[in-house]
């Protein structure tokens, strides 16, 4: 069995928020089927997952996360490289009434 890296609910909330979680889903850690973990599937194809967790909380995170990534938040995420057309407008030099700098 392949041994995945264990990470917090807002870890992978971290990961859909960079754009880097493709997909989300919940396997159950007992034969109770009290405790779950969520399953995060990585846009390389890396599985990471949560600690067992009582199975309504996994299926709370696992609803909100599909939900971003649905949503496509990390989409809209700002980079560094989205800065170009960005600039600081308290350094701008100020032009009066008749457009003189």
């Amino acid at each position: 069995m392949m041994v995945r890296p264990v990470m917090k609910g807002r870890d992978l909330e971290t990961l859909v928020f960079l754009g880097k979680l493709k997909e989300v889903k919940v396997e159950y850690c007992d034969d109770e089927k009290k405790m779950a973990k969520v399953i995060g599937v990585t846009d390389t194809n890396e599985e990471v997952e949560t600690e067992c967790i009582p199975l309504r909380a996994a299926g709370k995170i696992s609803t909100v996360l599909k939900h971003y990534i649905r949503l496509g938040v990390g989409k809209y995420i700002i980079t560094q490289s989205d800065m170009s057309n960005v600039t600081n407008v308290d350094t701008k030099e100020e032009e009066d009434e008749n457009g003189q700098v």
